[in-house]
Parts: structure tokens; C-alpha cells; sequence
């Protein structure tokens, strides 16, 4: 289906866009805008600051996930990479359901010696880490032992991405500031969304995409100078990922923390699915119509 967003450029001592807030699906709609040009209104600027914490230590669902986010290492390659590095007493069991750093596992002493090997000891500002909800009465989150040893690859990138989410959560909550410039003219409102990174904190030393976008301080009356159209069309929901089926299944408890990754893998060589945007293959979909019909 067709849509159309709209957008109205206004100026003071700055010059802005700003984009209706609602988009039109019914393109006669398009002429209550076409007076605006050449029209006087006001406009004001909300800030707002948004405290993020640092995201819950790792249970092997989220290291999954932020592999695949972070470097497209598929859940299957990631739980074995995290058994090797196990076996190798670089890190915790990696088959955990828990976001809990236990007094018990001595972390203060694996924190101060991977800070300095990291290079982060300024950044380090919390006594007790940041946990999660999560639990699991057999073992704790993913954490680093200290111990180091060469890793390359894909070996070294999974290590490095356990290390740098475990000192993270020592860190300060990073600082954002969300600003809005708002306009209402004729019952119509437009708006434009900046954000800078006040403080970093955790930010510095785990990956997270942010951009930032300046916006001007932008308040009082304004003219609106131009008015354009952008045509777009709806989209299909996005296919599932590796990663995202894997949350999935984690949510409808389907498998376990273990099995997930195997589940998905053995899909793609029975040549049920394909492709790393997953399809169904016709086999797979002549699978289901088949059981669907004999075996309700």
C-alpha cells in the first residue's frame, strides 16, 4: 500500500525541517497542506535527558543475539566458540539462562585485572555490577575468568564481545539528550527529532550503534518557506534472522538454552529453510501444509 509523508521547511534565525506526524494513506488528504507555504506559526523545542544503564550481563541467548548484531556469527558458531573458550578456562559455562554476577564468583579481582588489560580502570565507577532479571539455580551469567591467552578470528571477537559487556556493567549509566522541535498550524502537527550523547560511560567500551543528530534550538514564530511530498509504500513484516528465531524460541519456551541453535541448523540441512533472512523453502512449506492436513 501507498502512503505519503509530509514535511514543511520553517525558518527564523534557523532553518529546519520538520515531518507531519501522521503519515497519509489517502492521497485527496494532500490538499489540506498545500496553503501552508508562506503561513506564520509557533514553534518550541522539548528536551528531555534519558538515563541508559548498561545492558544485563550475558545469559547465552543475549550472546547469541549481539554476536550475530555485532559481527553476523551465527547462534550455532557462537555457543561453540563459547564452549571452546569454556574448555579452555577463559570463560563461565556458557549454557546459562542467567543475568546474576554472584559475590561468590570473586569478580572484583577478574574486574581489576581485565580494567587495566583493557584500559578502562576510568571508566569503572560501580562497586556491584548491574544484573538482570534472569536466573539459573545451576550456574551464573557469562563472565570472564582473567585468564588470557592468544585468540584470533571469530574465537577472539566472541571473547573480546564477553570481556567488554562483563566491564560494562561496572560502568556509569551513559546520558542522552532527546530534543524536539513541535509546530501546530491549521490541526496539522509536524515535528523534527535530534540527539546527542551527553556522557558515555559504559558506551566507551561496549559497541552500540547511536547516531547522533544535531538540531538547533528552534522557539517562537516562524514562516513556513516550503512544503514537499515523499511517496513510500508499506513493508512486509522483516524476516527472521538466526538470532531472532532464537529469542523466539527463548519466549515461547521452544527447546532449551543447548538445544536452540541445533534446532535452527538442522532446518537448514534438511533444506526446510534457506537463506541468512530465513525462507521457507517449498520442501519446508509442503512439510507443514502436509502435517497440517494429516496431522492436525
Amino acid at each position: 500500500q501507498y502512503y505519503w509523508q509530509v514535511f514543511i521547511t520553517v525558518q527564523n534565525s534557523h532553518k529546519i525541517e520538520l515531518k507531519n506526524n501522521k503519515d497519509i494513506f489517502d492521497k485527496n488528504e494532500l490538499k489540506k497542506f498545500e496553503n501552508l507555504v508562506g503561513k506564520i506559526s509557533r514553534a518550541f523545542t522539548e528536551k528531555k535527558e534519558q538515563i541508559i544503564p548498561p545492558n544485563p550481563p550475558f545469559d547465552l541467548t543475549s550472546l547469541q543475539t549481539e554476536a550475530y548484531r555485532i559481527h553476523g556469527i551465527t547462534p550455532a558458531r557462537t555457543l561453540q566458540i563459547a564452549q571452546a573458550l569454556y574448555l579452555a578456562g577463559l570463560i563461565s559455562y556458557p549454557r546459562t539462562s542467567s543475568q546474576k554476577l554472584p559475590d561468590s564468583i570473586n569478580y572484583r579481582e577478574i574486574l581489576k585485572k581485565l580494567a587495566e588489560k583493557y584500559n578502562v580502570k576510568q571508566l569503572i565507577k560501580r562497586e556491584k555490577p548491574v544484573e538482570g532479571k534472569k536466573t539459573d539455580p545451576a550456574h551464573p551469567s557469562i563472565y570472564p575468568t582473567g585468564e588470557s591467552q592468544i585468540l584470533s578470528g571469530d574465537d577472539e571477537k566472541i571473547y573480546n564481545l564477553i570481556v567488554k559487556r562483563f566491564l560494562s556493567l561496572f560502568c556509569d549509566d551513559a546520558i542522552i539528550d532527546n530534543k524536539a522541535i513541535k509546530l501546530e498550524i491549521d490541526g496539522l502537527s509536524f515535528s523534527a527529532k535530534g540527539m546527542s550523547i551527553r556522557k558515555k560511560a559504559w558506551m566507551e567500551i561496549y559497541p552500540i550503534k547511536l547516531t547522533e543528530k544535531e538540531i538547533p534550538d528552534v522557539n517562537g514564530e516562524v514562516k513556513i518557506t516550503d512544503l514537499r511530498f515523499e511517496e513510500k509504500e508499506t513493508q512486509p513484516p522483516r524476516r527472521y534472522t538466526e538470532a531472532s528465531v532464537i529469542s523466539e524460541l527463548e519466549k515461547k519456551n521452544l527447546g532449551t538454552k543447548a538445544t536452540r541453535a541445533n534446532i535452527i541448523e538442522t532446518l537448514y540441512d534438511r533444506n526446510y529453510i534457506r537463506e541468512k533472512s530465513i525462507e521457507a523453502t517449498p520442501l519446508g512449506i509442503s512439510l507443514i501444509d502436509t502435517m497440517e492436513k494429516y496431522s492436525p
